[in-house]
């Protein structure tokens, strides 16, 4: 919470590219920014129209992470993509020991489904409509202020950005 960057992520769980961000990049970027407390990693909601299963799983998603599990289940999600049709959800849920019944509860919430797409009207208002987006910055005189990073790009390009970010004053 108190590193001085701060990377914000608008993902679509339903989008490959985000996928390939999530299993291949997001790992080292973890272990060499946000372990070491350098950078704090936001996930924000981003899911595409052209992708039936993306709010569903973003819901599911966020359920898990009210029982402590969001990263664990996002990566089940991702790395089992090719069927979100079949919905997933519950047995992905057994499989990391959430509790069925508030895991059930809280998908058929209308707020969470509500605060999605309040996310996905965050990353409009800033132009940003694409999967992975990422805004890479830090808080300046109260405000944030970041640089948009658009797709799955290697994680030399996140270094990139992140060292230069750290290097200012």
């Amino acid at each position: 919470a108190t590193a001085p960057i701060t990377i914000i992520e608008f993902t679509d769980l339903q989008c490959p590219y985000c996928a390939r961000f999530a299993l291949e990049t997001w790992p080292a970027l973890r272990a060499r920014y946000v372990d070491t407390g350098k950078v704090r990693f936001a996930s924000r909601d981003l899911p595409l129209p052209f992708h039936a299963h993306a709010l569903p799983a973003a819901v599911a998603a966020r359920c898990a992470g009210e029982q402590g599990k969001f990263f664990e289940y996002r990566e089940a999600l991702f790395r089992g993509q090719a069927r979100l049709a079949e919905a997933p959800y519950d047995a992905i849920a057994a499989r990391f020991g959430l509790d069925a019944e508030r895991f059930a509860a809280c998908r058929a919430n209308p707020a969470v489904a509500q605060s999605v797409r309040e996310d996905a009207a965050i990353a409009k208002a800033n132009g940003i409509a694409s999967t992975p987006s990422f805004v890479i910055g830090r808080e300046v005189e109260g405000q944030f202020v970041g640089e948009i990073v658009s797709g799955a790009q290697p994680l030399e390009t996140f270094v990139e950005r992140i060292e230069a970010a750290l290097a200012q004053p």
